[in-house]
């Protein structure tokens, strides 16, 4: 009989021995609402398997994330799949040795992932020499929301939004005329009114090698010269950096707003007024064609040096985040865009009747500008370098072509010290 129980109880602590789930820990930097949905993914993914358990961990907001993995990283104590957001690409990339590509991991577990119905602009953005690099996780672009109540007391609807800068412009008159003091603010003015800026008119971000920024621009300077003008005119109202301006908005006091297409469900939520959504207005003297948006929102990334075990853990999640049906619920619970809008992602358009993924999937899908969203250094930083000039600029420090030179020879700076350190040169 003891040998029986023996037998048994060595049995049983084997089986449990093997039953125990490898843990592969998922640092993010989505808190609140969206924090909860990350962890219905990595529950769900737990769920449908037993061999994996992905564990995320929320490491504050996207700079504070990427921070704290450079910390990890230097430390060798990183985790194994990482959030960072889309200004970080550059520095994942560099130096080698700190990801592992996707493609190369998903081709080593004999894995794919359906790379060709991702949305064109966005797999290439996150690719370099044509493998993908990270996942695409949560993707936005940047959105004109509108108070639709506001607006109807002046004559305007959906119908007849504005679609560029100088039919705003008008609208802002009637508005003022109308007693209002603010027509018109921004979240992340260095994304909306630089970087998004740029990107639909298809204008370059940088040229010549080494790489060196293209900012003092005519282009560039008129649209400064019509952001200080509205200022001036109390059309714009500068709020801060990040999210500052957001109450300016949902109190009622500019009835035009810029942000992510990402905040669409919880501006819903918040606001008692009916809520207008369009694409940011087009600059019809500097293009007659929308080109891509730049994309915003953050990437998957799986860290070098783990075991065979931990990647095929993580290829497995990556290949379950990439299906049609989790990326169905992921864009309905979130409001974020799926990584697809064709193929096997069509059903998602189709069937979605949310206004932000029916205007950015047009948004996105524009016209491509040779190599589209550019990705170059650490644009954090220039990032941040672009919200300081825009900051001294509407604080009356800058004019736009100092703003617009300042930028330049900042960025030049960081673009070239980024270089010497990643480069060795």
């Amino acid at each position: 009989m003891k040998k029986i129980f023996l037998s048994l109880f060595i049995i049983f602590s084997s089986f449990s021995v093997r039953a125990k789930p490898i843990e592969l820990v998922f640092w993010h930097g989505m808190a609140g609402h969206l924090g909860d949905e990350v962890r219905l993914l990595a529950d769900d993914f737990n769920q449908s398997q037993s061999e994996y358990f992905i564990k995320p961990v929320y490491k504050g907001n996207y700079v504070e994330t990427l921070t704290s993995f450079a910390a990890a990283f230097r430390a060798h104590h990183p985790p194994a799949i990482v959030q960072i957001f889309e200004v970080g690409t550059a520095i994942m990339e560099s130096p080698k040795g700190v990801i592992k590509p996707v493609d190369e991991l998903m081709q080593e577990q004999g894995m794919s992932l359906p790379k060709e119905d991702f949305i064109p602009s966005v797999r290439e953005f996150y690719s370099q020499d044509g493998q993908l690099m990270a996942l695409p996780f949560n993707l936005s672009v940047a959105t004109l929301y509108y108070n639709l109540d506001i607006l109807a007391k002046v004559g305007y609807s959906q119908a007849n939004f504005p679609r560029t800068w100088a039919d705003m412009e008008v609208l802002a008159k009637k508005l003022k005329k109308a007693g209002y003091d603010c027509t018109y603010t921004t979240a992340y003015p260095g994304w909306v009114l630089f970087e998004s800026f740029l990107a639909i008119h298809g204008l370059p971000l940088t040229q010549g090698n080494p790489v060196r920024a293209v900012y003092a621009t005519p282009q560039l300077v008129s649209h400064f010269e019509r952001l200080k003008r509205w200022h001036s005119l109390h059309y714009f109202k500068y709020a801060g950096r990040v999210d500052d301006a957001t109450i300016l908005f949902t109190s009622g006091v500019c009835p035009l707003f810029s942000q992510s297409s990402g905040a669409y469900n919880s501006l819903s939520a918040l606001v008692p007024f009916h809520l207008g959504i369009a694409s940011m207005p087009l600059d019809t003297a500097v293009s007659q064609v929308r080109h891509a948006n730049v994309a915003g929102g953050a990437a998957l990334w799986a860290v070098a040096g783990q075991s065979k075990a931990h990647y095929k853990g993580i290829a497995q999640f990556f290949a379950f985040i990439a299906k049609p049906e989790t990326q169905k619920r992921w864009h309905g619970h979130t409001g974020y865009l799926p990584i697809g809008l064709q193929g096997i992602y069509a059903d998602i358009l189709q069937s979605s009747s949310h206004p932000a993924l029916l205007m950015a999937s047009t948004d996105l899908s524009g016209e491509l500008h040779e190599k589209p969203l550019q990705r170059f250094g650490p644009q954090n930083q220039i990032r941040g370098i672009n919200d300081e000039v825009l900051e001294a600029m509407f604080a009356g420090l800058l004019n736009p072509k100092e703003a617009l030179q300042e930028s330049q020879i900042r960025t030049d700076h960081v673009l070239l010290r980024f270089g010497r350190n990643t480069r060795g040169h």
